[in-house]
């Protein structure tokens, strides 16, 4: 691996808004091979939770540059450029869980942590980090469902899950994964539709 949190990233999206996954964007910062990109158009199904029959998968496109992927239609590609596109605001999409134990001040407060975690992905210090009170913000509350433990794998040092919105003094790109299993979907940001 080329250096921290350079390779792989799967991100499950929902690009039609009907609240279902619908792709899945394999992100990777370094990069990948001939054999590595012939592994990813190789795959042909997975399967769901439950699920009877496979879900038979088509390659949408690949690229360096998201704009490059012309075979997504128009209204995926707006909701696609809310995961990979610029912004100064950023809002959970999925729980962030924290890499490590929090504690109340210094570096393994919930600032430092993402500090750190913004730090090992080369990526500008923050201007505000807010954690979203699931009592008053609907997308914390729904966040509160998803699954924050990886079946297979070490457990994360808690099992929590956190609503933030991220500020920056410029715009930022993303894709913006942050915390534990942030390569398998977690602590995947967008851009705050209330910020635009």
């Amino acid at each position: 691996l080329a250096g921290p949190h350079r390779h792989a990233h799967l991100l499950h999206l929902d690009l039609d808004g009907d609240e279902r996954l619908d792709h899945v964007l394999v992100w990777a910062p370094m990069g990948l091979d001939v054999q590595a990109q012939s592994a990813v158009r190789a795959v042909r199904r997975t399967w769901t939770k439950g699920g009877v029959e496979p879900l038979h998968l088509v390659l949408a496109g690949a690229g360096n540059d998201w704009r490059e992927l012309t075979a997504v239609p128009a209204p995926y590609a707006h909701a696609l450029s809310a995961t990979v596109g610029a912004s100064r605001t950023w809002v959970s999409a999925t729980p962030f869980v924290p890499p490590r134990h929090l504690k109340a001040r210094g570096r393994h407060c919930l600032e430092g942590l993402v500090h750190a975690e913004l730090a090992s992905r080369g990526m500008p210090a923050p201007r505000a980090i807010e954690c979203l009170d699931p009592r008053h913000d609907e997308r914390a509350r729904r966040l509160r469902h998803h699954i924050r433990v990886r079946r297979l794998g070490p457990p994360p040092p808690m099992d929590l899950g956190l609503a933030l919105r991220i500020r920056f003094d410029a715009p930022v790109p993303g894709p913006l994964c942050l915390g534990y299993g942030s390569h398998q979907g977690l602590g995947r940001f967008m851009h705050d539709p209330s910020q635009a």
